[in-house]
């Protein structure tokens, strides 16, 4: 296409113009997105460490949660550090069940997130 007078320099930006905004619009919501699911996803993984740190509850519950830490390879620098801390503190009736899911979790993301997730 040659561009060689006013008439075809604003028939293509007619064109191209409206792409172009077209073009930065859906990525701009692309990046909205992106940004709303990470904030989901701190908050779910908010409300996990939550379930883990109640003090009522079922153990079962609270191993499920620590299972459920395995999914948020983002935060696994502070998920390694909560669960060496936390396990030898566990007390309590099947206290054992949950110190051995906070090792395995630990564990996980120290071998580089490889295993059962």
């Amino acid at each position: 296409m040659d561009l060689e007078n006013a008439t075809d320099w604003l028939t293509w930006g007619a064109l191209v113009l409206p792409l172009m905004a077209l073009a930065w619009s859906a990525w701009q919501y692309v990046e909205l997105q992106k940004r709303e699911e990470s904030r989901q996803r701190f908050d779910n993984f908010f409300r996990v460490m939550e379930k883990i740190g109640e003090q009522q509850g079922s153990i079962a519950a609270k191993v499920a949660a620590v299972y459920e830490l395995r999914k948020y390879p983002e935060y696994s620098e502070l998920i390694v550090r909560l669960c060496r801390d936390a396990a030898p503190q566990v007390v309590g009736e099947n206290a054992h069940m949950l110190r051995k899911e906070l090792e395995l979790t630990a564990d996980y993301f120290e071998n580089g997130g490889t295993g059962n997730v």
